[in-house]
């Protein structure tokens, strides 16, 4: 065969090696595309599933901290009408220590649904203590004697609300328990720095330090090594070891340390340091009486619990409030009464959402302060600054606090 013929016979069986080898690229890419195309399906599929699973989850949890929020909310108001050397003041402390504590079980929910971690509040410790020290002196009962030793200068501590007053509830009645022929409770504050030789104690820095010591029958060493090991009941350990162990979770969760020092029939002392905000404050003082103005409060609630909860809570704090379900009715009322001191409002409603309810209110009435209530974090993104947030489940104290703060800045006193 001559050269010619050599050549032409080898550029045709490459040239079919070039066409097979692209017709099998071009399979190749289209069986490629159908498996991405499949991927993309399923996970379509799933992140439809996924967004399905949210939105009930988030509704549950609503839904569940709402119902929450006034059974707490109802069982406070009976602690406050009910003589204190009743029996059923100890019931109603626990039916609402049950209801926080149910609140919290929501806490997975609420992350799943909004990909956020639960609401924190800057918390100003020693108004917590202060406020709720008739409530402790109630449900500590007429045996146990309090003294509060507040330091003045301690900083506030981010938090969430409801998990402080977990800390201080069951701390309180755990010494209650180690009482139970009477006996003295102090609770003090006051600000402590940790330096590097303190470790292993955790990060140097500002701490605001909550100390409960009673003069109950103390611990052995054993006990106190097993003290805050959940589901454990120990005579020795007086007892508490569940909510122990959850006062445990809350200040390692929060970045502090809990420390306990006790002497067998000498008694028991708590220290707890939690990190300090930036910011010192003072305890609220007293306004005088002939300072005190008439203020008018908005709720805007779509729960009837919740709706009648926080009113009365307000009125018996001295507002006039308004309640309303929706929205809509939200606006008809700021035209009804254009003198609006102050809006509570709820973020998440059936007809629009908090935001943009406030978004539409602030045409009519620019200035108005408003304080968003949710068991949700606030959206940083859509949340206006300078408003207020309230977390839910929440208390009497911290409504009423957070009201007050609010209007403080507007100037009015309440």
């Amino acid at each position: 065969m001559s050269a010619p013929a050599v050549f032409a016979c080898l550029g045709g069986i490459a040239l079919v090696a070039i066409l097979a080898a692209a017709a099998a690229w071009r399979v190749h890419v289209a069986r490629a595309a159908r498996r991405a195309d499949q991927k993309r399906a399923q996970a379509t599929d799933l992140a439809k599933a996924m967004e399905a699973d949210s939105r009930l989850a988030g509704g549950i949890a609503h839904d569940l901290n709402d119902l929450l929020t006034a059974i707490a909310g109802h069982a406070e108001l009976l602690i406050a009408n009910l003589d204190p050397s009743s029996a059923c003041v100890q019931d109603a402390h626990e039916i609402r220590r049950a209801a926080l504590s149910a609140a919290r079980l929501t806490n997975p929910l609420r992350s799943l649904s909004d990909g956020q971690r639960s609401p924190t509040d800057l918390i100003d410790v020693n108004a917590v203590i202060a406020r709720t020290a008739k409530s402790l002196e109630q449900m500590l009962g007429p045996k146990i004697d309090v003294t509060l030793t507040l330091d003045k200068a301690i900083k506030r501590i981010k938090i969430g609300s409801s998990h402080l007053e977990a800390i201080v509830l069951n701390l309180c009645i755990h010494a209650r328990d180690a009482m139970p022929n009477g006996g003295h409770l102090r609770v003090a504050t006051t600000m402590h720095t940790r330096y590097e030789r303190d470790a292993p104690g955790g990060v140097p820095g500002e701490y605001v330090q909550m100390a409960f010591m009673d003069t109950g029958g103390g611990m052995s060493a054993a006990a106190q090594s097993r003290l805050f090991e959940p589901f454990v009941a120990d005579g020795d350990a007086d007892g508490g070891a569940v909510g122990l162990a959850r006062v445990d979770t809350i200040v390692t969760q929060a970045g502090g340390r809990i420390q306990v020092d006790s002497v067998p029939g000498v008694g028991t002392t708590f220290t707890i340091d939690l990190p300090a905000a930036a910011e010192p404050v003072e305890l609220p003082g007293q306004v005088p009486a002939e300072k005190r103005l008439t203020t008018e409060v908005l709720v805007v609630e779509d729960e009837p619990g919740v709706r009648e909860l926080t009113k009365r809570v307000l009125v018996r704090a001295g507002h006039g409030v308004v309640t309303v379900a929706s929205p809509h009715a939200a606006l008809a009322a700021l035209k009804r009464h254009p003198a609006l001191s102050l809006m509570l409002v709820d973020i998440v409603m059936p007809e629009m959402d908090g935001y943009d309810l406030v978004a539409e209110v602030r045409r009519i009435s620019p200035h108005v302060p408003v304080v968003f209530m949710s068991a949700f974090a606030p959206d940083l993104t859509r949340h206006p600054s300078g408003d207020g947030f309230l977390a839910k489940p929440f208390t009497s104290e911290s409504l009423t606090g957070i009201v007050e703060e609010a209007l403080s800045c507007t100037g009015v006193h309440v």
